[in-house]
């Protein structure tokens, strides 16, 4: 993901400096022909979409929300956990607001109101200062109707899952192998699947999974399932995941440094078929406020599944 939201920041500064611009996919709601990372992380009504061409790009300014108070537009990541269900600071004289973003209700979520109204008459509307080169003055109006789609479809995260009140379930934070010689395996563009080359004789998985409340160590269940179909995980076995003392700390999915406590061996990756083959995983952890939570699942989004496997490559 960090590669291709720097795509897609390279993508806007040329089209800032250049006479002949290229199509801009984010003025195409509907172009999603192709079923890849790039095109579904520029759905205009996706967290993802939105933090590529408007949160970041309009508001994460020094000194602004770039880290320095919330909401925090930095990153995917920060902008929904500052966003979704988080409490308000600047309300309106009525107090007719209790979240940022209330999904399902863009009415009801001061983001809205912040973006076209002077809430208490002494704020102004957010953004308030812009890029000379911002499209978005003359986008304005297609931009918030943007983030109400977001809002009105349950405010997603970039998994695709909807946000619940309260403790939140565990998240994924990243995937990684490393073959029989301990060497960090590479996958295909756009954070696809691990490439594992045929004839590799073993491949340690490796998770980062975080929670709200729960050290990821102290997480239960900890299984794991694998299939070689994306979504369809009924039959498929469940396999243990051990919980390591010593974590792997690299870069998660997000371009930030984690550490990677849940791991699996496998054995024979060429057991799932020959060169070309794709063997989807998805993970199972419980924190104590809920039940056993699946990553990821069935409404995940097409490309956070190719992210969770691997492919036998020549």
């Amino acid at each position: 993901m960090k590669q291709v939201i720097i795509i897609l920041i390279l993508g806007l500064a040329l089209s800032a400096c250049t006479k002949d611009l290229p199509p801009n996919p984010y003025d195409n709601v509907d172009n999603q022909s192709k079923d890849t990372v790039i095109v579904e992380a520029l759905d205009s009504t996706s967290i993802v979409g939105l933090h590529a061409f408007l949160f970041s790009q309009t508001c994460a300014y020094s000194g602004c929300h770039d880290g320095t108070f919330e909401p925090d537009f930095r990153t995917i990541e920060s902008t929904y956990n500052t966003l979704v269900y988080q409490p308000v600071v600047k309300n309106d004289p009525q107090g007719s607001f209790t979240y940022r973003v209330l999904p399902f209700n863009p009415d009801k979520s001061v983001l809205i109101t912040r973006l076209t109204v002077d809430i208490d008459g002494l704020s102004g509307i957010m953004p308030i200062a812009i890029d000379p080169f911002s499209e978005y003055p003359a986008n304005k109006d297609r931009y918030i109707a943007f983030v109400r789609q977001w809002i009105e479809k349950g405010a997603p995260d970039m998994f695709g899952k909807l946000p619940t009140l309260g403790n939140r379930e565990p998240e994924m934070k990243g995937v990684l192998a490393f073959d029989n010689n301990n060497q960090l395996l590479e996958r295909n563009p756009g954070n696809g699947s691990i490439k594992v080359p045929q004839g590799t004789p073993s491949i340690a998985l490796w998770f980062a999974v975080s929670d709200d409340s729960t050290a990821p160590a102290s997480l239960t269940y900890n299984k794991i399932k694998f299939s070689l179909f994306k979504d369809d995980f009924a039959t498929a076995s469940e396999e243990n995941l051990q919980i390591s003392a010593n974590p792997v700390i690299e870069d998660d999915y997000f371009g930030e440094p984690a550490n990677y406590y849940h791991k699996i061996v496998l054995p024979n990756p060429d057991q799932y078929g020959a060169t070309g083959t794709i063997v989807y995983f998805r993970i199972y952890v419980k924190d104590p406020q809920h039940a056993v939570t699946e990553i990821p699942e069935d409404g995940s989004f097409t490309y956070i599944k190719k992210y969770f496997s691997f492919e036998i490559t020549p």
